[in-house]
C-alpha cells in the first residue's frame, strides 16, 4: 500500500494534477489555491456513529466553513437535531435547511445563526431569477420544496409529494412545480436560465425537467444527478460504483464518463453526496467509504469521510484539482459549495465546440395520438403527455427474475419479464371506453420454446396473453369462469435469432395480425376488452420460462390502419440496419482476486449488483486480447437473489467477453470492486439466455 501511495503522489507530480492533501485550515489558503476566490461550504455533521449518511436521525449538527473568516469549520446553530440538505441563498449570507423527520424549512444566517421558520415542506433547490431588462429591479429568489405528508418510498429513495415553490420573503404564497411523477429529494437542481432541471424522477430514472413545458426527458440510470449552474446545461449522473459521473450534454448531444474519487486520500474508494457548486467549475463530495460490510460501504460512512473540493478542466472533460476541506473525525454529509461571483461564469462556450447537434430524425412512433402506454427502450423518454388518452403517465418497466437491459436498452428477459406499475389499470381504464384495442412490438426470439410474450394479469388470473410456441404466435383470453381460451393462431412467425415487428389489432370480436408490415390474417375472437380493466400489464413471462429480447413496445386505444403501420415497422427496421456490434472477447480463464458478493439486503434500495474480479487467462479464443490478466464485471444480485457463487478452488471457465464502455446500460448499476487494477480496461461478461 505505501508503494501504491508513491506511485499516484509521482503521477500527479508528473500530469501537472494539483491535489493538497491536508484538511483546509483556518486560513483557508487552500481552498484559495484552488478556488481563487471567497468559498463558503456547509454540510451536515454526525455526532452519532457515523453511518447517517442519509440524514435521518437527530443526532445531526449544522456546520459551515470559510475561506476568509480564520475561524475553520465551526457549527452554524447549536443545536443537535436532524438537519437535511442544506442548500446557500444566491449571495452566500443565509442557509436554507429542513428537517427532514418533522418536514420543516429554516433560513439561517451565516453570521449570527439566527434562524427564521419557512413552513412546512423540505427546500431542494434554492434558485434566483435571471436580471432583466430592468437592471433596478431586484432579482426573485425561489425556493423549490416538497409539500405534504406522504410516507417516503423504496427505502427513502423517493417520494410522491408534489413539488412547489414559494418566493424567499413569502414562504406562505406556494406555486406548484410539478406533480407528474415521484421525486427522488436527494439533488434537484435548476439551470441558470430557469428552463431545466435536473434530479431523479425518482431514482434510479435521472433526466431533466422543463417546467413551463411540464415535460421530462430521461437520459440515463444512476443516482445523485447534478445540473450544471450556468447555462451549458451539462448533466450528470453519479455511476453504481460511486466512483465516476456519466456527463450528459442536453442541448447538443453527446455524454462521457468524469472519474469523480481522484484524491489520493480517497484510495480509489467510494465517495458520494457530489453537487455541484454555484460556479460550473467546482463540485463537492463526501468520502471516503470503507466502513462496514458487504455491497453498499456508503450506508457504513465513517469518521474518515470528509469532504473535497474538485475543478473541473475548461471542457468538464476531467477533474484537475482537489483540496480536502474538513479533518474532524467525525463523518460530514450533504455538502453545499458556494463560490464567490461563481453565478458569473459561464463554461458552456467551451463545452459547445466538443458536440455536434444531434442529426434530425423521423421518432417511433410516426404518431402518438391514441397511446395508451409506449415503452421504445430504457433510454427512450416513454412518456404520454396530458392530452393522451391516460392523461400524462411516466411509462416504466422494472426488471424482475433474471431480465436484464442490453447495450441497445433493450429487454432482454432471460426467465425474467418487466413489471409496468400502473400501466395496466390505465390501459384498462381507456380500452373500456374505446372498445378497441392494439398491440405493438419489436420481438426478437431465442430458440425454440413455449413462452408469454406479455400479458394482462388480475390478481393472479390471466385475462389475456400473447403466447410463443416455436414459430406460431397465439392469443389467450379469459372465457367464462375459470376457462382460458386457445384463441386465434398464426403460424412461420418467429425465427430463432431474428426480429420481427408484430402488430395486432383487437376490436372485441376479431384480431388482427400484421408482422413485418405485412397482413397475416384476421381471426375470429369473442372477447370483452373490458376483461382486462384494473389488470397489471407483464411485458415477458413471469413463470420464467421467455427467452427473449423485446422493444418499441406500445398499446393503443383503438385499431390502427394498414398504412400507419407500415410506416411504423419501416422505422424500427431502419434503426436495426443502423446497429454495429462492438468487438467481443472469448477467453479460457481463471479466478484470481475476487470481490465479496454482497447481501441483497445490503445493497439498500438496488435490486441488482456486479462484482468486478480479475481472472488469470490461459488461452484467448475470439478476439486480440494479449495482456495475462484480464478485469472483469459480472452480475452477482439479481432482482435481490443471488445468482453467483466461488467456486473452493479456481476452476476454469469460458469467459465471452465485451468492454464494459461499449454498455451504457450499465452506468446506473451497483458495481462493486475490491481488486485494484488500474492498468486494464473492464470487460463486461455476457449472460446467456436460460
Amino acid at each position: 500500500m505505501r508503494s501504491l501511495l508513491v506511485c499516484i503522489c509521482l503521477f500527479c507530480i508528473l500530469s501537472g494534477f494539483v491535489f493538497h492533501s491536508f484538511a483546509a485550515g483556518i486560513d483557508g489558503s487552500a481552498v484559495r489555491q484552488v478556488t481563487g476566490k471567497h468559498t463558503r461550504l456547509t454540510w451536515v455533521q454526525d455526532q452519532g456513529n457515523g453511518a447517517d449518511t442519509f440524514a435521518r436521525s437527530s443526532k445531526l449538527m449544522l456546520y459551515g466553513y470559510d475561506s476568509d473568516d480564520g475561524r475553520g469549520e465551526r457549527p452554524l446553530v447549536p443545536d443537535v437535531a436532524n438537519f437535511f440538505k442544506p442548500l446557500f441563498t444566491p449571495d452566500g449570507q443565509h442557509v436554507i435547511v429542513s428537517d427532514r423527520k418533522s418536514r420543516k424549512m429554516y433560513l439561517v444566517e451565516w453570521e449570527t445563526g439566527k434562524t427564521r421558520d419557512l413552513g412546512s415542506g423540505v427546500a431542494v433547490e434554492v434558485w434566483q431569477e435571471p436580471r432583466g431588462l430592468l437592471f433596478f429591479r431586484k432579482q426573485k429568489i425561489w425556493v423549490y420544496f416538497l409539500h405534504g405528508d406522504r410516507p417516503e418510498k423504496r427505502r427513502g429513495t423517493s417520494t410522491s409529494q408534489p413539488l412547489y415553490r414559494f418566493l424567499l420573503g413569502n414562504s406562505e404564497k406556494k406555486e406548484p412545480v410539478w406533480d407528474k411523477t415521484d421525486i427522488t429529494w436527494s439533488n434537484l437542481q435548476m439551470s441558470k436560465d430557469g428552463k431545466v432541471m435536473g434530479g431523479l424522477f425518482p431514482w434510479p430514472h435521472g433526466g431533466v425537467m422543463r417546467p413551463a413545458e411540464q415535460k421530462w426527458q430521461e437520459l440515463g440510470r444512476g443516482c445523485w444527478t447534478s445540473l450544471s449552474p450556468d447555462n451549458s446545461k451539462l448533466f450528470w449522473i453519479f455511476d453504481g460504483l460511486h466512483r465516476n459521473v456519466q456527463m450528459y450534454d442536453i442541448e447538443k448531444g453527446g455524454s462521457w464518463k468524469v472519474s469523480i474519487n481522484g484524491p489520493p486520500v480517497v484510495k480509489g474508494l467510494e465517495v458520494y453526496h457530489p453537487r455541484w457548486s454555484n460556479h460550473p467549475r467546482y463540485f463537492v463530495i463526501t468520502g471516503p467509504y470503507e466502513k462496514g460490510e458487504g455491497g453498499n460501504r456508503i450506508r457504513g460512512g465513517g469518521e474518515k469521510v470528509e469532504l473535497f473540493i474538485g475543478r473541473f478542466d475548461k471542457d468538464a472533460r476531467a477533474v484537475e484539482a482537489w483540496v480536502q476541506v474538513t479533518g474532524n473525525g467525525r463523518a460530514d454529509f450533504y455538502p453545499d459549495l458556494w463560490i464567490e461571483g461563481g453565478e458569473r461564469a459561464k463554461l458552456g462556450d467551451a463545452v459547445a465546440k466538443l458536440t455536434d447537434k444531434r442529426p434530425a430524425s423521423v421518432s417511433w412512433p410516426a404518431s402518438r395520438e391514441n397511446l395508451v402506454f409506449v415503452w421504445e427502450n430504457m433510454k427512450g423518454s416513454n412518456q404520454l403527455l396530458e392530452n393522451s388518452p391516460v392523461g400524462f403517465f411516466q411509462c416504466n418497466l422494472e426488471l424482475r427474475g433474471n431480465a436484464l437491459f442490453t447495450r441497445d436498452f433493450q429487454l432482454m428477459t432471460r426467465g425474467g419479464w418487466g413489471d409496468t406499475g400502473e400501466a395496466g389499470r390505465k390501459i384498462g381504464e381507456a380500452v373500456n371506453r374505446s372498445k378497441e384495442m392494439s398491440i405493438e412490438l419489436l420481438y426478437t426470439s431465442e430458440g425454440k420454446e413455449r413462452s408469454t410474450i406479455m400479458s394482462f394479469d388480475q390478481e393472479g388470473e390471466r385475462k389475456m396473453a400473447l403466447v410463443r410456441e416455436d414459430n406460431k404466435l397465439s392469443v389467450l383470453v379469459k372465457g367464462g369462469g375459470k376457462r382460458v381460451i386457445n384463441g386465434p393462431e398464426w403460424n412461420n412467425v418467429f425465427v430463432p435469432g431474428k426480429s420481427v415487428h408484430l402488430f395486432l389489432n383487437f376490436d372485441g370480436r376479431s384480431v388482427e395480425l400484421y408482422a413485418d408490415g405485412k397482413k397475416k390474417g384476421k381471426r375470429r375472437v369473442d372477447f370483452d376488452l373490458k376483461k382486462i380493466g384494473n389488470s397489471s400489464l407483464v411485458i415477458g413471462d413471469s413463470g420464467g420460462k421467455g427467452r427473449a429480447i423485446m422493444e418499441n413496445i406500445a398499446v393503443y386505444d383503438r385499431v390502427m390502419d394498414n398504412g400507419w403501420i407500415k410506416q411504423n415497422f419501416f422505422l424500427v427496421r431502419d434503426k436495426l440496419l443502423k446497429r454495429i456490434a462492438p468487438e467481443r472477447v472469448v477467453v479460457q480463464a481463471k479466478l484470481l482476486e475476487s470481490t465479496e458478493i454482497p447481501s441483497p439486503d445490503s445493497l439498500g434500495a438496488y435490486r441488482r449488483a456486479l462484482v468486478v474480479n480479475s481472472y488469470s487467462v490461459l488461452k484467448t479464443v475470439q478476439g486480440g486480447y494479449q495482456e495475462e490478466k484480464i478485469v472483469v464485471a459480472e452480475w452477482a444480485v439479481l432482482d435481490r437473489k443471488i445468482v453467483k457463487k466461488y467456486h473452493a478452488t479456481s476452476v476454469e471457465e469460458t469467459l465471452i467477453l465485451e468492454k464494459f464502455d461499449d454498455h451504457p446500460e450499465l452506468e446506473g448499476e451497483r458495481q462493486l470492486m475490491d481488486i485494484f487494477e488500474p492498468d486494464l480496461d473492464i470487460y463486461y461478461r455476457l449472460t446467456p439466455m436460460k
